[in-house]
């Protein structure tokens, strides 16, 4: 198996922005045909043309592991305001610190970071050594028969599908380390509003409205207990290669 990883990026007064990614694990005979359709989405991208696309293709020498897909259900809010109020009420209800919640919302709503915040559930200090990369996780692919599954099942509630299965297919490799509580996530996409609060116990909610259309704004947070090895699990994210079952 083969890991196929896109990212397209723009430059700005001397500054890389990120415009579009895309990945998947995927045989041989499937490379060219997901290459045409990365660049196709990089080439398409509300944010705009890139000047810059890379494309990694990689061959998987540790051995794949899989973890189950988190259940998914979709909360309708009529604004960012009531979807704020939800995120909050149900952070808390895990165990996590309004601390931590105000740590990972000022990250996303300000904070350029390219990859996700790592954040201690009590006291909400950030614990990612790269404040700006953050944490990327990557080497995901969901099983052609849960995706099925699952397209079928938010068919009617979403006209871009394939940001559900590929949040999802995230939120379920990093719902399955122990020392995660929950994760939050709002799309940087000015055309996409729904956001997405996950966890073991809540499975995979997709928060409607949680931003306006055309806000620039988004962001990733994990919430984490600690004391933990954040080493091992920056690796296990970023590279140990995962199928969502």
């Amino acid at each position: 198996m083969w890991s196929v990883r896109m990212r397209a990026s723009i430059n700005k007064d001397g500054l890389e922005e990120h415009i579009s990614g895309a990945e998947g694990i995927f045989n041989i005979d499937e490379i060219e045909s997901y290459i045409k359709k990365f660049y196709k989405r990089a080439m398409e991208h509300p944010k705009g043309i890139p000047d810059k696309i890379v494309v990694t293709i990689e061959k998987l020498k540790e051995p794949i592991q899989t973890v189950r897909a988190l259940s998914v259900k979709t909360i309708f809010c009529e604004d960012p305001e009531e979807a704020y109020q939800f995120l909050k009420e149900n952070i808390i209800k895990l165990g996590i610190s309004e601390e931590a919640l105000n740590t990972a919302w000022n990250t996303i709503r300000y904070n350029k970071m390219r990859g996700a915040t790592v954040i201690d559930a009590k006291s909400g200090v950030p614990l990612e050594p790269d404040k700006e990369r953050g944490v990327r996780v990557s080497r995901i692919q969901m099983d052609k028969r849960r995706k099925s599954q699952v397209l079928k099942k938010i068919k009617n509630l979403t006209s871009q599908p394939h940001r559900v299965i590929e949040a999802l297919s995230i939120a379920s490799k990093v719902a399955s380390l122990n020392e995660v509580i929950a994760e939050i996530c709002v799309s940087d996409n000015p055309d996409y509003t729904t956001g997405y609060l996950s966890s073991k116990d809540l499975g995979y909610l997709r928060i409607m409205n949680i931003k306006k259309e055309g806000e620039k704004i988004g962001g990733r947070a994990f919430f984490v207990k600690t004391p933990l090895n954040i080493e091992k699990l920056i690796y296990y994210l970023e590279k140990t290669p995962v199928i969502v079952l």
